[in-house]
């Protein structure tokens, strides 16, 4: 007589709706705390908006705390993410088509972000959370040394050389500009968003390797 396999001691994954809730309950804090401040934007305000039982933050993300974390995660990553950055840096392709992609990405993920990614990073750029420090060190600092690589590679230069850096805030500053810039009023600039994704991301292409060119 046969005996029947012993339960799999390796852990299950996620289910499906665990996901789908997890999401919901990211989305309704950062429309949330993007609108009010973190603060004001309370767990029940968030369940209440995601639909969900109040236990579900800690359940998903330990603690109130833990969620903003995610939340600024998740709109950090919604730019361009360390691994999309790390599969760049390790192509062999050249530098300048790599660079090239690197923006178009940048600029269509702006483009094409959810509003309250973009009031959130506004907020934190005004009024800088406790959490935003951990973002920085986390996030921001090796993109940035990836993309400072990507630029020595291709300007030539040494990465502590001070004129990359320069570079680096030339070719990133437009699209950051994209991410604050509100489209909740009408401001000067509102008509970019009116233009066409590719023509766009196409101009901010031709203009970082036009400036690129001439500190070469």
């Amino acid at each position: 007589m046969s005996r029947e396999p012993a339960p799999s001691s390796k852990p299950r994954g996620r289910r499906p709706d665990g996901d789908i809730t997890r999401q919901r309950i990211l989305d309704a804090a950062g429309q949330l705390i993007a609108e009010r401040g973190y603060a004001e934007a309370t767990s029940k305000a968030i369940c209440a908006l995601a639909q969900c039982n109040l236990a579900a933050v800690n359940y998903h993300f330990g603690s109130r705390e833990g969620l903003y974390r995610a939340v600024l995660k998740e709109m950090h990553q919604h730019l361009i993410s360390l691994e999309q950055l790390q599969q760049l840096a390790c192509s062999d392709r050249p530098a300048r088509e790599r660079l090239v992609d690197l923006i178009r990405a940048l600029t269509l993920n702006v483009i094409n972000g959810k509003r309250w990614q973009a009031r959130l990073w506004s907020r934190e750029l005004l009024t800088p959370s406790p959490y935003v420090s951990e973002l920085i060190a986390e996030e921001a600092m090796p993109k940035s040394r990836l993309v400072l690589s990507l630029l020595g590679e291709l300007t030539g230069k040494p990465v502590e050389d001070p004129a990359l850096l320069r570079c680096l805030f030339s070719v990133i500053a437009p699209v950051m500009m994209l991410q604050v810039i509100s489209r909740d009023i009408t401001t000067p600039l509102s008509g970019l968003f009116e233009q066409s994704e590719e023509a766009l991301a196409e101009h901010l292409v031709r203009f970082a390797l036009a400036g690129l060119d001439a500190v070469m």
